[in-house]
């Protein structure tokens, strides 16, 4: 997660999996390449399929963009097969929050906190990422900025 764009008018804050779906994809043109010159038989074409579907699944992406001038924020996201959107009211935003969840580990199966940043509204809690962080101070920065652009002193 980071900040894609600033200006005294708008902020975008853009989180995605982007770069793990672009090296998914060159893994997949890589595998495609040498299947091909080889003159592999045709039931090898499964690793480079395999590479190109993961590429279109751990594409993950949410944008904020929060207005200034129209002190909303609007939001979409995008997972495979589904999309999602909405705008919230700088009003209506109480607070931005580091959501913490756990995960369990490989070595040793013990509980591992994980965090992501949240939109806390009356009505509901806006996830700001579909996936998480292992560091709690990674957004820190981050959620001091927004809250400093939506609520100035």
């Amino acid at each position: 997660m980071h900040i894609a764009r600033q200006t005294p008018r708008e902020l975008v804050v853009v989180a995605g999996t982007r770069w793990v779906s672009a090296i998914c994809a060159a893994a997949a043109l890589i595998t495609l390449y040498i299947v091909i010159t080889r003159h592999e038989p045709k039931g090898y074409l499964f690793l480079p399929a395999f590479f190109l579907l993961f590429a279109f699944i751990v594409d993950l992406r949410k944008t904020f963009t929060f207005d200034a001038t129209r002190r909303i924020v609007r939001w979409k996201g995008r997972k495979v097969f589904k999309a999602e959107s909405g705008e919230i009211p700088f009003d209506d935003i109480s607070d931005i929050r580091t959501e913490a969840s756990s995960a369990s580990s490989q070595s040793g199966g013990r509980e591992v906190p994980i965090y992501r940043l949240t939109i806390i509204t009356a009505r509901a809690t806006i996830p700001m990422d579909y996936s998480y962080s292992g560091h709690e101070d990674r957004y820190s920065t981050l959620r001091a900025q927004i809250l400093d652009f939506i609520k100035p002193a």
